[in-house]
């Protein structure tokens, strides 16, 4: 056991001791890295760039020279200087590209990016001096076979990332300008640009509206829609973004006019109206501001409607289109609105609309039909407790059936309580009350009129004190 032991203590002396000596020799190496000087690669490349560049273009030995310059290219890389062998990679792409060596140019891109300890920032500058002659290609094939080189050598490569969704837009593009709708929107959905740091907030927007425009035009309406959730309506703040906020805006309209959100629709174009840029011109806001009032008229009643409408009735700007300040008054107040005078003031005018033009104008105008008929039972329930089906089917221009119909639309709805005793043809729009609520109601009514009775004893009593205490003096 006790050999055992020594064993052991002999072993772990010996293996502190190897750690220390690695630690120490460690250190050394680091001073040595540290206080070696990089190699100065400035004359070389004075040299060298010139002499080749001349042998390429004006003796025409351009594969000498380009196999020259991949030489120096090596010395930089393994020396680790990333601004010497950018300028060397990037000079072997001038080359090819004024030679017109279109082939040249692919293969030396792949070929530089898989080099042996190729630095990160030589592939982006190579890349983004290819990306410069995309528009110079002279044939559609050629600029397709250079953008597909590119993504290669940038897939996957977080350091050129917005190089490689800038190439994506050009390919989807082109896709779209061939009638390729489909391919151009998958194209564009399989970059994620949220997420990228490097690209500028307005660059970002318009890529996300760009992918949601294709996918509308795809016709995926519900991918579209949750891709334009990617951005805010606060990303608009900034007023430089006012042009990419009217894009957005009407790209929510096309999403929520597929669905018939006759409300969302009208907050959207209510978010248009808003924009600064806008206010001074009369001939742009105006025909927002009058889709806001024709798209709000359209949309269901409730608590969000009504209070929208109310406080649009309080925009001063209505004064300038007072038809359609009065025809958003007409929903406000509770007063029946007869149809078919509703039709002759205001049919002209709605259905040159944009809203009640193309496939959807005959639902639409149904549509605002059913919003008249709507609001004139809620008036009648106001003001009727009781009421014969003759009676409301006549004040609502209806036949007994189609009354009835509205009625039980509204009370499924939950937007009306009514109940219709169809043996005597009555409809009641107040639910019978217990016995026992009505002897409450009446209860607290009398203690708040006895409470006023008091209130008023009592002042009549100090009037009556100030007056003889005047008297008296």
């Amino acid at each position: 056991m006790a050999d055992k032991m020594d064993t052991d203590g002999d072993d772990k002396g010996q293996g502190q001791g190897e750690k220390k000596n690695f630690i120490s020799s460690k250190n050394k190496d680091d001073m040595s890295i540290s206080t070696k000087k990089k190699e100065d690669f400035g004359p070389l490349l004075e040299a060298s760039i010139p002499q080749n560049r001349d042998l390429a273009l004006k003796e025409g030995k351009k594969a000498e020279a380009i196999e020259n310059l991949l030489t120096v290219e090596k010395q930089t890389r393994l020396a680790g200087d990333a601004i010497a062998t950018g300028k060397v990679a990037v000079e072997i792409i001038k080359i090819l590209y004024e030679t017109k060596d279109w082939e040249g140019i692919n293969s030396h891109v792949i070929l530089i990016s898989k080099r042996r300890q190729q630095l990160k920032q030589v592939l982006v500058e190579i890349v983004q001096e290819a990306m410069k002659y995309i528009d110079s290609t002279p044939t559609e094939p050629i600029k397709l076979e250079l953008i597909h080189t590119l993504r290669a050598v940038t897939d996957g490569k977080i350091h050129v990332e917005l190089e490689r969704a800038r190439l994506t837009r050009t390919l989807a593009k082109i896709k779209e300008a061939e009638g390729k709708i489909a391919e151009a929107a998958d194209l564009m959905q399989e970059v994620q640009v949220e997420t990228y740091g490097s690209m500028e907030k307005e660059e970002k927007v318009d890529y996300i509206l760009e992918q949601v425009r294709l996918c509308l035009d795809k016709g995926d309406y519900v991918r579209g829609a949750i891709v334009s959730k990617k951005i805010s309506s606060k990303t608009f703040k900034d007023d430089q973004l006012q042009e990419l906020k009217l894009r957005y805006y009407e790209l929510l309209n096309r999403i929520a006019d597929e669905k018939d959100e006759y409300f969302e629709m009208a907050q959207n174009f209510h978010e248009m109206w808003n924009t600064p840029s806008l206010q001074d011109k009369p001939e742009k806001w105006m025909p927002l501001l009058k889709s806001v009032i024709v798209l709000l008229i359209l949309s269901p009643h409730d608590n969000h409607q009504n209070d929208f409408l109310v406080r649009l009735l309080e925009e001063k700007k209505l004064e300038q289109i007072p038809p359609y300040k009065v025809l958003l008054s007409h929903f406000k107040t509770m007063e029946l609105i007869q149809w078919s005078s509703f039709q002759e003031l205001y049919k002209a005018e709605l259905q040159s609309h944009a809203a009640f033009q193309g496939d959807k104008g005959k639902k639409r105008w149904d549509d605002l039909h059913a919003r008249v008929v709507q609001h004139n039972i809620r008036v009648v329930s106001t003001y009727y407790t009781n009421i014969r089906m003759a009676r409301l089917a006549q004040l609502l221009e209806l036949s007994q059936e189609e009354a009835e119909k509205y009625v039980c639309d509204m009370v499924v709805a939950g937007s009306l309580w009514c109940r219709i005793d169809r043996l005597k043809g009555i409809a009641t729009f107040a639910p019978t009350k217990d016995p026992r609520d009505t002897l409450n109601s009446w209860s607290n009514n009398i203690s708040e009129l006895l409470g006023k009775v008091e209130k008023i004893c009592h002042l009549i009593h100090k009037e009556t004190m100030l007056h003889n205490v005047i008297k008296q003096s």
